[in-house]
C-alpha cells in the first residue's frame, strides 16, 4: 500500500505569554492532560525533552493504550519553536510518520501557535484521525495555560 502525503496546518492564539505556553509544551506531565481528545488517554513512558531526545508514549481508550508513538525532537528554541518526527504505532504496524513544526510569536495580549504536520500515512483514516486529535489538543491546551 503506498503513503498518503499531507500537510496539516494550525493557528490558535492564546491569553498567555509565550514562557507559559512553551512550559505546557515542553512538560509532559501537562502533555498527559491536555494533548489527547477528550475519552482518550495519554500515557509517557519516556520523556527526553531535548534537541536528540526521545518521547515514548502510549494512548488511546482509558482501557486500550494500543497507540505507541515516539517523538524526537530535532530543534528546540526556547519560548519560540519546537519541531519533532513522530511515528505512530498501532502495536507493531506503522499508522504514519510525520514532521511536527511548533511556532510561537510574541502578539499583544499573548501568543499566536502556528502547528505545521507533514504526514505520511499509511491509511486515509489517520488523516482525519491527525486533524481531530490536533484541533483537540490544541483547544484542550487553551485550557491547560490558564489554569
Amino acid at each position: 500500500m503506498s503513503l498518503i502525503f499531507h500537510q496539516l496546518d494550525f493557528e490558535r492564539r492564546y491569553d498567555a505569554a509565550p514562557a507559559r505556553v512553551f512550559a505546557a509544551l515542553a512538560d509532559p506531565a501537562a502533555r498527559e492532560r491536555w494533548a489527547v481528545p477528550v475519552g482518550s488517554r495519554l500515557v509517557y513512558d519516556q520523556s527526553d525533552f531535548r534537541p536528540g531526545g526521545l518521547d515514548l508514549c502510549r494512548c488511546g481508550p482509558p482501557d486500550d493504550l494500543r497507540y505507541r508513538v515516539e517523538n524526537r525532537y530535532l530543534e528546540i528554541i526556547p519560548d519560540r519553536r519546537i519541531v519533532l518526527s513522530e511515528t505512530t504505532r498501532d502495536q507493531d504496524a506503522v499508522l504514519s510518520h510525520s514532521l511536527n513544526a511548533t511556532e510561537l510569536e510574541p502578539i499583544e495580549g499573548g501568543t499566536r501557535l502556528r502547528l505545521t504536520v507533514q504526514i505520511a500515512a499509511a491509511e486515509p483514516d489517520m488523516i482525519a484521525g491527525a486533524l481531530h486529535g490536533y484541533q483537540a489538543a490544541l483547544d484542550n491546551l487553551a485550557v491547560e495555560i490558564t489554569a
